[in-house]
């Protein structure tokens, strides 16, 4: 006796649940959801309260109308001209194909259901209906899911299974350009906030390494050149940082500096321990999410007149990195996205 719902209409039955929260109508969506979910009349009834025929008269009045005729249409205001299905059909549709902007999704809305929508209209009711307009992620077209779901298998066993004392780094060099960035901020309507920006080219090249599990413990070296010598320096830097460690294990991309001949043999007579990331496989790299970080914080917020202003900026960064605790907690955390939007944590 159970509804069977897709994923879009359960999602649009969710976010009409917690917009019901504490009022009558509550029951009814609740009582969809958990036939959705496979539970019996009988249960739902028990759970919610209600006698089992109250149960079954939502469960028609939903197959019949939808959400409109399920909460007798006193809540049609809130999402506007389309019934719950038409709103289901309409997330199906962007979570499959992209839209830039509101008008060709108006366009879809007048071409699938012959409801018109103002650009704005369309604007608000995605943002009701959970969906918000912001960046696409890139995701390299060469990555591989299968490789990295391994990977992350074979990461979590060692984490599972390292020493106590064990110390684990991310690496990667970063080469921030010494000219500003228009970004997104708070600006008054009607009004520009201007930002000035330098013509140079110039970069700063910073060889680094982020601890896994302390986020205030990060090594940045200014650096001619991230090569080889360069990955050493930060290496004999994280030895002499954790002299107790019996095992100090670094993830790293497969960059050539990486596999110098002559930094692995170094490597090979300390404690320092090498683990590869799969190819193109930026998203496994947490150290990734504090280059960007640190672009929000100095690079695309600050104007630097001079190179040396804007290194010196770069370098209180990481001298004063302590500051973003908080922030660094909350942003740097071992869950990842796998390139099939699969969520591994660890």
């Amino acid at each position: 006796m159970e509804i069977q719902l897709s994923t879009s209409e359960m999602g649009v039955l969710r976010k009409l649940q917690r917009n019901l929260a504490g009022s009558s109508d509550y029951a009814r969506v609740t009582c969809v959801l958990m036939l959705g979910m496979g539970n019996s009349p009988s249960f739902a009834a028990s759970c919610l309260g209600i006698d089992v025929s109250t149960i079954y008269r939502y469960r028609s009045a939903y197959l019949h109308g939808g959400a409109e005729e399920l909460l007798e249409n006193r809540y049609k205001g809130y999402w506007g001209l389309l019934d719950s299905r038409q709103l289901a059909a309409l997330c199906k549709e962007l979570r499959e194909h992209i839209y830039t902007d509101a008008k060709g999704v108006a366009a879809w809305i007048k071409s699938a259901f012959g409801v018109e929508y103002t650009p704005q209209g369309v604007a608000d009711l995605l943002n009701r209906i959970g969906f918000t307009y912001k960046k696409t992620s890139e995701v390299p077209c060469e990555a591989d899911a299968s490789r990295q779901a391994a990977f992350a298998g074979k990461l979590s066993e060692i984490l599972s299974g390292m020493p106590e004392d064990a110390v684990v780094y991310y690496a990667d060099g970063v080469h921030p350009t010494h000219n500003s960035r228009s970004t997104y901020a708070w600006i008054e309507k009607g009004e520009r906030l201007e930002q000035p920006t330098v013509s140079g080219r110039d970069r700063v090249n910073i060889n680094g390494l982020l601890n896994a599990y302390d986020v205030t413990d990060v090594i940045a070296h200014d650096c001619e050149s991230v090569n080889a010598e360069s990955t050493r320096n930060v290496y004999q830097s994280a030895l002499e940082r954790h002299p107790e460690a019996s095992v100090i294990y670094i993830i790293s991309d497969n960059a050539r500096y990486y596999h110098n001949k002559k930094l692995k043999e170094w490597v090979n007579g300390t404690k320092i321990k090498q683990i590869f990331l799969p190819p193109y496989s930026p998203n496994l790299n947490l150290i990734e999410r504090l280059w960007k970080f640190l672009r929000k914080k100095v690079i695309n917020t600050g104007f630097y007149r001079t190179k040396e202003k804007f290194r010196q900026a770069v370098k209180d960064f990481f001298d004063n990195i302590g500051n973003y605790k908080e922030e660094l907690e909350s942003l740097l955390t071992l869950k990842f996205r796998l390139c099939n939007s699969q969520t591994i944590s660890f």
